[in-house]
């Protein structure tokens, strides 16, 4: 116990005097609703359904984690991403997009060609990209064979802080005789080892299941169906129990709604980011713009919508 209060001590402290390692976003109300940032030694969860965003939302935290305009630390930040559903070179190709403001289905469309000035925007931004400290892994395994390249990883780069990003949770290869579920229970088991052996953050990218699709959920009539619900992520006593924090990234337009929640926000671009489980703080709700052409998300400003006010004590 002595050892204990003394830790404590030392870690209160260094909240109170602003010292603590938090990881920053782009985004100022998303800091706000995670106390500050994304903390280390603690396992995030980012759900969404099919196509909502859940790989972009990821990858904009990555760009901002090794960002020297929003992180910088004494010890390194070193980034292990598990990319299993999407190849490094494309998740680089939606950067370049945002980088270079050349829309993604510009680069992307094989009948066309770039012109010149759009060609050197984009060498331009490739050329400046230099981040050792991120890491891919882009063959899918098991949680064992998962496990063993954190550990290497780590025991590779000692004394940093660490970041084992997972997209996504699905993908991970169940062992001999196991289900999808007891896979899922087991990874997350796992997850929590980790965060406390470590100190490292996790991020787990994970899938809705298609309840959120049903008739009542996209009644307009009924917006109280409209908000994404623990039942909604699939496996979610599994990975709900094992996070720390659980994100719902969710775009209502993608769902046939005009306007969203009780105070009926028009749903063009809206992306809603619902913080379902907060273990150090409160559930929220907060909104971004989807800004799909550039491979980014916005702050979300209205002039005339109450929903511009998305700090945590806000809900719809």
């Amino acid at each position: 116990m002595d050892e204990v209060v003394a830790s404590t001590t030392s870690t209160i402290e260094s909240y109170m005097d602003g010292t603590v390692p938090v990881l920053k976003t782009r985004w100022k109300r998303v800091n706000d609703m995670l106390l500050g940032g994304l903390q280390f030694g603690m396992v995030y969860v980012v759900a969404g359904a099919s196509g909502h965003g859940k790989s972009m939302f990821l990858n904009n935290l990555m760009r901002d984690f090794t960002s020297p305009v929003f992180n910088s630390f004494e010890k390194p930040l070193k980034i292990l991403h598990f990319s299993f559903e999407m190849s490094a070179e494309m998740e680089l190709i939606r950067r370049i997009s945002a980088l270079s403001t050349v829309g993604l289905d510009k680069i992307l469309k094989a009948d066309s060609k770039l012109t010149d000035i759009e060609k050197s925007m984009i060498y331009d931004k490739l050329s400046k990209i230099k981040e050792p400290d991120l890491y891919f892994v882009e063959k899918p395994g098991t949680r064992m064979e998962i496990a063993k390249t954190i550990k290497a990883f780590i025991d590779n780069n000692p004394n940093c802080h660490y970041v084992i990003c997972l997209d996504h949770t699905l993908l991970v290869t169940p062992l001999p005789g196991e289900n999808e579920i007891q896979m899922l229970a087991e990874l997350g088991k796992m997850c929590i080892e980790i965060r406390k052996r470590f100190n490292a953050m996790i991020l787990l990218v994970s899938q809705l299941n298609d309840k959120i699709e049903g008739d009542k959920r996209r009644d307009p009539d009924i917006p109280t169906l409209h908000y994404p619900m623990k039942t909604d992520i699939h496996g979610s006593k599994q990975l709900y129990h094992a996070a720390d924090c659980v994100l719902v990234i969710h775009q209502p337009s993608l769902l046939g709604l005009e306007t969203y929640g009780r105070r009926n926000i028009p749903t063009q671009n809206l992306v809603a980011l619902h913080c379902l489980k907060n273990r150090h703080g409160q559930t929220a709700l907060t909104l971004l713009t989807n800004n799909l052409k550039n491979g980014t998300f916005d702050e979300y400003e209205s002039s005339s919508s109450p929903a511009q006010d998305t700090r945590p004590r806000f809900s719809l």
